[in-house]
């Protein structure tokens, strides 16, 4: 087959538009999720933000067909979600009857809490030894810019707090991403446990205060990123990753709460 130039000048031109096109994905604000696409990956992840936001509370059973209609996908990328799931502690299986979503108890919270701030505070020395890449400086930045218009808009709703968790979410993974180290990534997949998503157990103000919380310690992070200082680093993201036991009871109280008042409601 012969092409004349313009016929090798529109293809790669497409080509050029479809690798820009990809790469914008890739740095939105919420790329963790592309939509319309019905992978195994989107699917669990879907599954692991309603578990962790308390839309699917801890206790109730789950099944494939229920699942599948909620999320309108085929049962595959549900069976293979909730395997993935269960090696993360957050559903747990039962001989013929499915799973259910995991209940935690106070402690459970505190110990997966611990083990996730070492894990982030390592990827953080990591990255500030490495150093940080105008494009990585970048996507840092725009996630503190993206929390500081949620903290002006003084919105206290649960749309506040989940856009908040989404950001929060794109700022930790792409710490841990930056950091190179595969192996630390792997153990951090297997502890997703994160408080941001817990936020709207809170009392509105709490929740708006921790926000607040969460801001000054990330700008603490970066900072010590940007100097490349990798033991202030990981100091200061494990204190962060810590920060929440302090509230802690107040939100498994609320989160047992909710699971009760769900409860409740199904029954009657």
């Amino acid at each position: 087959m012969q092409f004349n130039r313009r016929g090798v000048a529109f293809f790669s031109l497409t080509a050029k538009m479809v690798k820009l096109q990809t790469s914008r994905r890739a740095n939105c604000m919420h790329s963790e999720v592309v939509s319309g696409a019905n992978s195994t990956e989107e699917v669990t992840g879907k599954l692991r933000e309603l578990i962790m936001n308390g839309t699917l509370v801890q206790g109730e059973r789950l099944t494939e067909t229920g699942l599948a209609a909620r999320l309108a996908v085929s049962r595959t990328p549900i069976r293979l979600a909730l395997a993935t799931l269960e090696r993360e502690d957050l559903v747990e299986g039962e001989p013929n009857r499915g799973f259910r979503v995991r209940r935690f108890s106070i402690e459970d919270m505190r110990e997966i809490m611990e083990v996730r701030a070492v894990l982030e505070g390592m990827a953080a020395r990591l990255l500030a030894e490495k150093g940080l890449e105008p494009e990585q400086d970048a996507t840092l930045q725009d996630c503190l810019d993206g929390i500081a218009e949620l903290i002006a808009s003084k919105r206290h709703d649960p749309e506040t707090f989940r856009e908040f968790a989404r950001i929060n979410n794109r700022f930790h993974t792409s710490i841990a991403t930056f950091a190179g180290n595969a192996a630390l990534q792997r153990l951090m997949v297997r502890n997703p446990f994160r408080s941001a998503p817990l936020l709207h157990f809170l009392p509105n103000e709490e929740g708006h205060d921790a926000l607040i919380d969460a801001q000054r310690d990330h700008i603490r992070v970066v900072d010590a990123l940007r100097r490349g200082q990798g033991t202030r680093a990981e100091f200061l993201m494990r204190e962060h990753g810590l920060l929440p036991l302090q509230r802690v009871e107040q939100l498994f109280t609320n989160i047992s709460k909710n699971a009760a008042d769900r409860h409740m409601d199904e029954a009657g």
